[in-house]
């Protein structure tokens, strides 16, 4: 189970996002973030990283190397200890994965600042190529239109390994994930969650397929997700897998 202690967890803030970074599997234990109706659009695409700001720094990121930055993406100098390097991903190509973010640059458009930060490598994961290209990204999609409709959601993501041992790649020993989780939270009028555990494979289905309870995720990665809420909204809410009421 994708299970981890605190000694493997450290946080980072982001602007749009809080991010559980663990040290073993030079991975994110989960990334979560506010998503509101104002921030499922903008002007700054993903095509324009790296954004500098006027003294050519990375904006919210800083001051960029050769050794710091590779295309559009950066290495993470918050973590402590090894993390992700770019020479890890040249092997990636060999399980058909690649950069697969948890917290989407498209939830992102409406900061150069977020839009940077949602490149670093903290915030990436090996993903299947097609699942990353599909049902995945029509998770992202769907999360959009519901934080458009409700004007916003509540959103955390990240990998799972059902095994304490499991598939790396790179010098630096990456974790492949075995799956992926998803769960997401309104809280207007009735609150409201789904959970989705989506394997880390190349298949096409409806997004129905992958529907399970919060609590089901949480069984699988040990994580109590939505502790805030008043413990009778928490127990009905994350009971529910009903699709049919988003």
């Amino acid at each position: 189970m994708s299970k981890f202690t605190k000694d493997d967890e450290q946080i980072l803030m982001r602007l749009s996002y809080t991010l559980s970074y663990n040290i073993k599997t030079k991975l994110a234990n989960w990334v979560g973030w506010h998503l509101t109706r104002e921030h499922t659009d903008g002007p700054f695409s993903r095509k324009g990283v790296p954004y500098y700001d006027q003294d050519g720094y990375a904006i919210g990121i800083g001051p960029v190397t050769n050794e710091t930055v590779r295309g559009v993406y950066f290495r993470d100098s918050m973590i402590k200890g090894q993390g992700q390097e770019f020479e890890d991903w040249s092997s990636a190509k060999n399980y058909n994965m690649n950069h697969g973010h948890l917290c989407p640059a498209a939830d992102n458009r409406w900061s150069k600042e977020a839009m940077n930060q949602s490149f670093l490598l903290t915030n990436m994961c090996p993903q299947d190529i097609d699942l990353n290209a599909g049902d995945w990204e029509a998770l992202e999609k769907k999360c959009r239109s519901w934080a458009r409709r409700y004007g916003e959601i509540y959103i955390v993501a990240g990998p799972v390994f059902y095994n304490s041992t499991h598939r790396t790649m790179g010098n630096s020993d990456v974790g492949m994930p075995d799956a992926f989780f998803k769960v997401i939270l309104c809280t207007i009028d009735n609150p409201k969650a789904l959970g989705f555990i989506f394997p880390n494979e190349g298949v096409s289905h409806q997004l129905t397929h992958y529907i399970c309870s919060v609590d089901s995720v949480e069984m699988v990665t040990g994580i109590d997700f939505f502790y805030n809420l008043p413990d009778d909204i928490e127990a009905e809410v994350e009971l529910s897998s009903d699709f049919n009421n988003w």
